[in-house]
């Protein structure tokens, strides 16, 4: 009878030991792909391969506080709307701009950072002056002004640019490709942020001081950015992600 016992025992911790590592198994399986671009200040990859930036941070903390698990993946972003909108598995996007075609293919969290307004990075030689509107900006220069394919800048931009004949040149290099095509005379301006401006000017060294900062007069307001996620992650873990995100907004409000 004790021996029929001690190999009750042991089976019953052997079940014990195949449960756990089904269950472990069970948890990768579920993690998250956090996919995003190395794209300072924005995401920026550490040494100990940790991302942080000013939505990789939020969104890395709005996720362990929401028990998600997830992994860090720098990926272009062609390829990030490719499998959020078409792909299978658990993927999210780190610093979308919502709009409504995007909505329609994927699921947005709440906000991770509000930029400041558009404006522009010109080389010296654009007739491009602060001050300016964004219309007046694409009338004068919307030939030489350089975009990335399938980006959003904003609903304002984006229908000045869809309107504006001849087209902007079109782009799917990430942005620091971009800014070498601007310095190397490819192109006379980008649009981006005040916060990406400045670090954009410092990797440019030297050739940096022959680049302005272009303020418009009528971009008011920063546009939100989000996690964009597929629709195959839960809606049960988003409503907790989004919950850690208000949590965030209310600790550092004014």
């Amino acid at each position: 009878m004790q021996h029929l016992r001690g190999r009750a025992c042991l089976l019953a911790s052997a079940v014990a030991r195949w449960a756990l590592l089904g269950l472990c198994a069970g948890a990768q399986a579920q993690s998250l792909t956090l996919h995003y671009q190395e794209r300072a200040p924005y995401s920026v990859t550490q040494g100990d391969g940790s991302v942080t930036g000013l939505v990789a941070t939020p969104a890395a903390q709005a996720l362990s506080q929401a028990a998600v698990a997830f992994v860090w993946a720098r990926t272009p972003s062609q390829r990030q709307l490719a499998l959020i909108q078409e792909g299978e598995g658990l993927h999210c996007g780190v610093g979308w701009f919502r709009n409504p075609e995007r909505a329609a293919l994927g699921k947005f969290s709440k906000p991770l950072y509000r930029d400041k307004p558009f404006g522009a990075l010109a080389r010296h030689d654009s007739p491009l002056r602060s001050g300016m509107r964004g219309a007046e900006a694409l009338a004068l220069a919307g030939d030489t002004l350089l975009v990335k394919d399938g980006y959003s800048y904003g609903p304002q931009l984006d229908r000045l640019i869809a309107a504006h004949a001849p087209p902007p040149v079109k782009t799917s290099a990430e942005t620091l490709q971009m800014l070498r095509m601007l310095v190397a005379g490819r192109a006379g301006w980008i649009i981006v942020t005040p916060e990406e401006s400045q670090v954009l000017r410092v990797e440019a060294g030297p050739a940096g001081a022959g680049l302005r900062q272009v303020v418009f007069a009528d971009i008011s307001a920063g546009q939100t950015r989000h996690l964009y996620c597929n629709r195959s992650v839960p809606d049960a873990w988003l409503a907790r992600i989004d919950q850690a995100l208000a949590a965030q907004a209310r600790t550092h409000a004014p």
